[in-house]
């Protein structure tokens, strides 16, 4: 067609080095939807590509779409340009058509569009966006992600600030009847010795509608119940405390594992006696002491204990409790032999409010904040749980807790 330098170049030629300088894919075709030019990019990604013979849709065709429904087909029937997102085996693909007897938009165009405005073509612009839309995908799943963090931290303020509302509440009345207790049975002791001349005196008398000595035998009993009760709303309000962060956890002292065990068993004991007749405590000698707060670990040990009393089915099997010294922490393993914890339930047991026992009282927060306490005094606590049935089919619970070694000269 043109001739330089005394030679001629044919036009398909010229067409296809012209093609060749856009960069991406780009290729040409006909009503059959046959590739008829495709530069040398579409041939790198598609080398069975043969001009005059592959179709369009060999190349990409939706996974969802019948060859003649191409973008291309569209293209000479709506005589519009068009652009789509294809998904195909391959991947993803932006695709934008140009009908050959459209406005031509630059020089480029200008050139591959003289030779066909007597042969409808649509020129195509292929461009490969699976990577782009995997990680739209990555971004949106990411986004979820902390959008349902946001949500948790926004729903766990609320629960803070509910529970230090509800502390407070329950908190005046409880010290009330822990007061008034106290008071009632100093009263009951002191009207012992006259009630006891009256009943020698007249040989019978009823109290509350109740024969005097089996309530002198059930009175300490009553009291004793109202001051247990009381005192687990303390601990329930405390633990209400500690959730909403009203209450810091003061680590200044070095502590003794050892002690805080015994104290823990001793506030327990009765719980202990009912639960199991094999309950068994070992201490390593010469332990090094915790750095952190008595009451606080107290705390922890004590949630531990009346875990596994509660998980035990009967009182044949048994709770165990050791402390010893692993390298540089202290190890303090609270063992049941009972059910276990289904292994469904296992990562959601720290969680606050999370209880399988809130038919019997649980509140969910036993386990929560002995977790917090224990990360608040540099340590760890891991559970071991669930049935075995090669060996054990009730395995029972282990629990360990680990805290640093107090290092005085650090």
């Amino acid at each position: 067609m043109n001739k330089n330098g005394g030679g001629s170049v044919s036009f398909p030629e010229s067409r296809r080095a012209v093609l060749d300088t856009v960069p991406g894919l780009v290729l040409e075709v006909n009503r059959d939807l046959i590739v008829t030019l495709a530069n040398k990019d579409v041939h790198r990604r598609w080398p069975f590509l043969r001009e005059g013979s592959t179709t369009f849709h060999q190349l990409v065709q939706p996974l969802d779409l019948m060859p003649g429904e191409c973008i291309v087909a569209e293209t000479f029937v709506s005589r519009k340009n068009r652009s789509a997102e294809l998904r195909c085996e391959e991947g993803v693909f932006l695709v934008k058509t140009n009908l050959t007897d459209a406005a031509p938009t630059g020089e480029i165009l200008d050139i591959l569009l003289q030779e066909t405005l007597f042969e409808k073509k649509v020129v195509v612009l292929v461009q490969d966006i699976t990577q782009d839309k995997l990680l739209e995908q990555q971004f949106e799943i990411v986004s979820h992600r902390y959008h349902d963090q946001l949500l948790q931290a926004d729903k766990m303020i609320s629960l803070g600030i509910l529970a230090s509302g509800m502390a407070h509440e329950i908190n005046n009345p409880n010290n009330s009847i822990m007061l008034n207790v106290s008071v009632l049975h100093k009263a009951w002791n002191s009207i012992m010795p006259v009630l006891e001349e009256y009943y020698r005196d007249r040989g019978q008398l009823r109290v509350g509608g109740i024969d005097y000595q089996k309530m002198k035998k059930k009175m300490p009993s009553l009291f004793s119940g109202i001051q247990e009760s009381s005192k687990k709303i303390q601990r329930i309000v405390l633990d209400l405390k500690h959730f909403s962060g009203k209450d810091g956890i003061s680590m200044k002292k070095p502590v003794d594992m050892e002690a805080v065990v015994r104290s823990a068993i001793s506030l327990t004991g009765n719980m202990i006696s009912k639960s199991t007749r094999r309950f068994k405590a070992v201490y390593e000698k010469e332990l090094p002491n915790v750095m952190g707060n008595f009451q606080n670990l107290e705390q922890v040990i004590i949630n531990l204990v009346q875990n596994a009393c509660q998980a035990l089915d009967d009182p044949g099997q048994g709770v165990f409790i050791t402390i010893t010294r692993d390298e540089q922490d202290i190890v303090t393993a609270v063992k049941d032999e009972g059910i276990g914890i289904p292994v469904k339930d296992l990562k959601y047991i720290m969680e606050p409010f999370f209880t399988t026992k809130r038919s019997s009282g649980g509140t969910g927060l036993g386990l929560y904040m002995s977790s917090k306490i224990i990360n608040q005094h540099g340590g760890s606590i891991r559970f071991v749980s669930g049935p075995d049935p090669e060996r054990n089919p009730n395995r029972g619970t282990t629990v360990e807790v680990r805290l640093p070694v107090h290092n005085p000269s650090a």
